[in-house]
């Protein structure tokens, strides 16, 4: 469970954090120990899968430590690990043996067990001091009422003395207190954030991962945009070219009869190929508005999600809360992803209304659909919506689905907008 973001109850809760965490110290001692012992081993063939063992288990209570430093920072720590793969036990720990971070994880292992171990000594100390100290006066005086009042001596153990000595050690206890109170919770947020330094990923780890996301995304919108290629062919080899070869043909007939001298005949087939040439228009514009509609180039975005909201068969509000226009890729790639949940939301959704949110946070579009449908929505491989999800990926963008049994759907899709180009009220041309 995360932290509070209270700061009473955040400090009065992190006592407890501390125990765990010290608690987890003395587990790191033992790995270390376990980590030697089986390192001293591996050139005996017992102590191959004795390593793999340790470092497994040294990774699953780093894992562990990351949960728990994430949730005191209110960060998120990946793991760092690269995938296992089938092999023998000799290969398993050769691989995890080269693996950075599975050393870095040693390393952590090790401060933890040593600096981690005074860290929340420290914290640990300095708080039952305080609590110690304000604590037993009162129930000395209360359980010991007279001149015989147990005191304290230095070692912190009873003895009976007057009541002066045990008062004067209350002004300690609130320095104590006051201490922890103003400094222990930086102190031990400072140690966490070492561990974040250890236990996340390298830069090299996560441009590595970006490069191969940004690799799969381009190679999914190569595939996606010759599909649609293909799309268009097919859609003027079978729509307009078929009308228009149909419509050559009609006014040839036309021609013939017009030389045999019947124009009655030639002017009906010539009305004919007029009907023919406004239904290959018609084609065409709607092959042309599956490339770019001619409302987003008119209007932009949010006078594009307007029509889009008005053609659509469901009651559609929509929150428009752009402080300006959008690039025109970003648009486009915004505009077809809007159109596509809202198709799938007809289709499947069996909803009565729908609300679309729209908004700019920092430099980031973040457009939000929400339905009243029966809700069961997943991203699944190969499902319209993993599409929809790789081909935003390819502006780096994200898509998120909640949608519960029995509804409702909360679509959210977020796009970022290039620092070069920055949405600049007005920008659009009149």
């Amino acid at each position: 469970m995360p932290m509070s973001t209270n700061p009473i109850t955040r400090r009065l809760a992190l006592p407890g954090w501390s125990i765990l965490r010290f608690s987890l110290t003395l587990v790191a001692a033992a790995l270390l120990a376990a980590a030697v012992i089986s390192g001293a081993l591996v050139v005996f063939w017992i102590g191959i899968p004795a390593a793999v063992g340790v470092i497994l288990a040294i990774r699953a209570w780093a894992n562990s430590q990351r949960r728990i430093i994430g949730e005191q920072l209110g960060v998120e720590i990946p793991a760092p690990y690269q995938p296992r793969k089938r092999a023998r036990s000799d290969q398993k720990a050769l691989a995890m043996v080269r693996e950075a971070a599975t050393w870095r994880d040693v390393a952590w292992l090790a401060i933890d067990a040593s600096l981690g171990f005074l860290v929340n000594l420290v914290y640990l100390g300095v708080f039952g001091i305080a609590v110690y100290y304000l604590v037993q006066p009162l129930l000395l005086f209360t359980l010991f009422r007279g001149s015989d009042t147990p005191a304290v001596n230095d070692l912190g153990f009873y003895e009976f003395d007057t009541p002066t000595k045990t008062l004067l050690l209350v002004p300690f206890a609130l320095a104590c207190g006051a201490a922890w109170w103003r400094w222990g919770e930086l102190f031990l947020r400072w140690y966490s954030r070492l561990g974040v330094v250890l236990l996340g990923p390298t830069a090299k780890v996560l441009l590595t991962e970006k490069v191969t996301e940004l690799r799969q995304s381009r190679a999914q919108t190569v595939d996606h945009a010759a599909a649609e290629l293909r799309r268009i062919e097919r859609d003027l080899h079978d729509g307009a070219q078929a009308r228009i070869a149909a419509m050559g043909l009609t006014l040839g007939m036309a021609e013939e009869l017009l030389q045999n001298e019947r124009p009655d005949a030639a002017a009906k087939l010539v009305g004919e190929a007029r009907v023919g040439c406004s239904d290959v228009l018609d084609e065409i514009r709607r092959v042309v508005r599956g490339i770019h509609p001619p409302v987003l180039a008119d209007r932009g975005f949010s006078g594009a999600l307007q029509a889009m909201a008005l053609d659509h068969p469901l009651p559609v509000a929509v929150v428009d809360r752009l402080r300006g226009n959008l690039p025109a890729p970003v648009e486009a790639a915004a505009y077809f992803a809007v159109n596509e949940v809202l198709t799938n939301i007809t289709k499947h959704a069996e909803a009565t209304r729908i609300w679309i949110l729209v908004e700019q946070v920092d430099d980031e579009v973040e457009v939000e659909i929400y339905d009243d449908g029966s809700g069961g929505a997943e991203i699944v491989p190969g499902g319209g919506l993993n599409g929809l999800r790789n081909r935003l990926a390819a502006f780096e963008g994200s898509l998120k689905v909640v949608s519960p049994d029995g509804g409702p759907t909360v679509v959210t899709m977020k796009i970022p907008v290039s620092a070069t180009e920055r949405p600049v009220a007005g920008a659009r041309g009149s």
